[in-house]
């Protein structure tokens, strides 16, 4: 039978998925496997790929660092494609000046070792919505024409800043005909929150209703999100539509409030509540309360320019480019409760299995 075709990309190429047994990688290694591609994962643990590698029997995982070109030349070579869904960026990074020059080297490294194998001709990059919508900007409505301005003197989270930054860096690569060898075209992928099942235990603190609420409290902010399964399907999109190349692509059809997954939450049984947040959930903070505490916390331009269009809600997305993805999954209700009621079960199983 002939290999199927779509947009010049061959259904049986080969391609690296990096984060392979994440949250987001382990889906797009899946459906990957399902539409008939040969894919490779790349993992830094030997046992978290074992795991994968026994849910999925047709991956090749492979061990390696993106910091480290000789550990990841294996996993690269001869492979038509890559997703890039690891990152050099440490989501607890608090000193962003610190982190920018190892990041220029990081992406440096990284996206060497790829323009370094003849045969990669694309490359899927995970990115974030962080990366285009916070600095010292007052807009109603964000594309992906914007940017966050990384060079905010009142930034408050380096990580905001980090994303920026590691976006700018890879397109600067893939822009410079000295360093981009290969000629690979580069799309990115801007990832908001992730609802949604998590196919490995481990990643179920990766999503975004899991990570609001195991703090002892969090403000009632606006969040715009996506299910996990419809991140996965919009990479491989971005993959296989030739009008994807060198465009970056913002993904958040979901919108809600913190509240709202709380009273989610709350309706879970009790032995699921538990189960998922043993040290309880989260106190959610009222807006009206919160804002001149936030005012006397961080000055009044952070507050204004970054946290009160998150705390109030008074912004959205739209991207500039709706016809290379359609999503499937549009109930935040439903995807959130999949998440939930999934991370409980695989968390439930593994307490019993430990008795």
């Amino acid at each position: 039978m002939a290999a199927l075709t779509k947009g010049g990309i061959t259904m049986t190429d080969t391609v690296l998925v990096t984060g392979a047994t994440g949250y987001i990688g382990a889906w797009i290694v899946q459906d990957l496997v399902k539409k008939g591609y040969h894919v490779r994962g790349l993992s830094r643990s030997q046992q978290k790929a074992d795991v994968l590698k026994q849910l999925i029997p047709e991956v090749d995982m492979f061990i390696g660092n993106i910091t480290d070109p000789d550990s990841v030349k294996p996993a690269l070579e001869g492979v038509d494609g890559v997703f890039s869904v690891a990152t050099a960026v440490n989501p607890a990074s608090t000193d962003a000046t610190a982190w920018k020059a190892d990041m220029a080297n990081e992406i440096a490294t990284w996206f060497g070792a790829i323009a370094a194998q003849p045969t990669i001709k694309k490359v899927v990059m995970t990115g974030s919505e962080s990366a285009m919508g916070w600095g010292d900007q007052d807009k109603p409505v964000y594309t992906e024409a914007d940017w966050s301005d990384v060079d905010d003197p009142h930034q408050y989270d380096a990580y905001i800043t980090l994303k920026a930054v590691e976006e700018k860096l890879a397109w600067d690569f893939a822009h410079d005909p000295s360093k981009n060898t290969n000629h690979f075209q580069l799309s990115v992928s801007l990832v908001s929150g992730i609802v949604g099942p998590a196919l490995l235990p481990w990643s179920n603190h990766h999503s975004s209703p899991l990570s609001f609420l195991s703090g002892p409290s969090v403000p009632d902010f606006k969040f715009f999100a996506s299910d996990v399964r419809d991140v996965a399907g919009q990479h491989i999109a971005l993959y296989e539509n030739p009008e994807a190349a060198n465009k970056r692509v913002v993904l958040n059809n979901l919108v809600a409030r913190v509240s709202t997954v709380a009273e989610l939450v709350q309706q879970l049984p009790a032995a699921e509540q538990h189960i998922i947040f043993p040290n309880g959930i989260a106190t959610v903070l009222n807006a009206d309360v919160l804002m001149p505490v936030l005012n006397l916390s961080y000055g009044y331009a952070v507050v204004t320019k970054n946290l009160a269009r998150h705390v109030g809600g008074n912004y959205q997305y739209e991207t500039l480019y709706p016809q290379l993805y359609r999503y499937q999954y549009q109930d935040f209700i439903q995807s959130t409760l999949d998440g939930l009621h999934l991370a409980a079960k695989q968390l439930l199983t593994a307490d019993s299995t430990m008795k």
